[in-house]
């Protein structure tokens, strides 16, 4: 993820070749000996170029509280998960499954059953990419991507989503497609989007994580104060090689309340099941970008 004045932008590395060649070989090949290839060639020479790192080192150390070594250990066992995770993915292309334990689902499938639209939010921990490609929809749901992503990645993840009434909707550059959205919410379908990835840094909304304040964006939180929708949080936390564990979480506020009152209820509810699920798996923060408000203040 690279870091603008304007936000954070996320976009896969790698050439439209190399991709091709990865998910070929991935048909082919166990994805463990990629795990293991990346341990030794990738994660090391990404510690040394990468800002990613240096901010992950520092969210060890100076938000989690942890000491020199134990964070220089984290950074690189962060890292090690995050290219799993990445390559999970292309086995995803590749036609491998994997086994995901579903808490929350039977919250999730009640909204679905029902006429009303609803939001999910989801937050650069684990990997909520995966549902995509396992879980079944019974309404359409909007995904909300990052409109700078490879064209190839786009194309992978149409064929992959279309089967599973997912659709995409690109946002950035100033281009949001707001009218697609509300449009959608409007039908009674889904929309997801993270909200924990900034494209104005002039449109925020601030809570906290342990205990320090974050910058998250503004927008999902006021599109469901605004409608008046439903909120989940959807997230998909890895295990294992090959498991992964997602849950699913309501995200409640009290709708009588002033609308700048709710978005922060929202938020804070949003940050709160973040900090939750990473007690839980403490090396999956995969927000490679400054949301910290002290870091940006400077």
């Amino acid at each position: 993820m690279a870091p603008t004045k304007q936000g954070y932008l996320g976009k896969t590395y790698g050439s439209a070749g190399m991709h091709r060649l990865l998910i070929y070989l991935l048909k082919h090949i166990s994805f463990k000996f990629f795990y293991v290839f990346m341990y030794i060639f990738v994660i090391p020479i990404t510690l040394m170029l990468s800002p990613g790192a240096r901010l992950t080192y520092q969210y060890f150390r100076e938000k989690r509280g942890q000491g020199v070594l134990k964070s220089i250990k984290n950074t690189y066992l962060n890292h090690c998960i995050f290219g799993q995770t990445v390559i999970d993915k292309f086995a995803m292309y590749a036609g491998h499954k994997f086994k995901i334990n579903y808490h929350g689902l039977d919250l999730l499938q009640e909204k679905m059953a029902s006429p009303e639209s609803f939001i999910q939010l989801s937050a650069h921990i684990g990997c909520s990419e995966i549902l995509g490609y396992s879980i079944e929809l019974s309404k359409p749901c909007n995904v909300l991507v990052y409109g700078g992503e490879k064209q190839d990645l786009m194309n992978y993840r149409r064929s992959s989503f279309g089967a599973k009434n997912i659709k995409m909707i690109s946002v950035g550059f100033g281009s949001t497609e707001s009218e697609k959205i509300i449009e959608a919410l409007d039908n009674g379908e889904i929309v997801s989007a993270f909200a924990d990835r900034l494209f104005n840094i002039n449109k925020v909304v601030v809570s906290s994580l342990h205990g320090k304040k974050v910058h998250l964006a503004r927008g999902p939180f006021s599109l469901a104060v605004n409608k008046g929708a439903s909120v989940f949080m959807v997230s998909a936390m890895k295990e294992n090689d090959n498991t992964y564990s997602a849950y699913f979480t309501p995200l409640y506020f009290d709708r009588s309340l002033p609308k700048c009152q709710q978005r922060q209820q929202l938020a804070d509810a949003y940050t709160k099941e973040i900090e939750r699920l990473l007690d839980i798996y403490p090396l999956q923060w995969f927000n490679y970008s400054n949301l910290w408000v002290e870091d940006n203040s400077e």
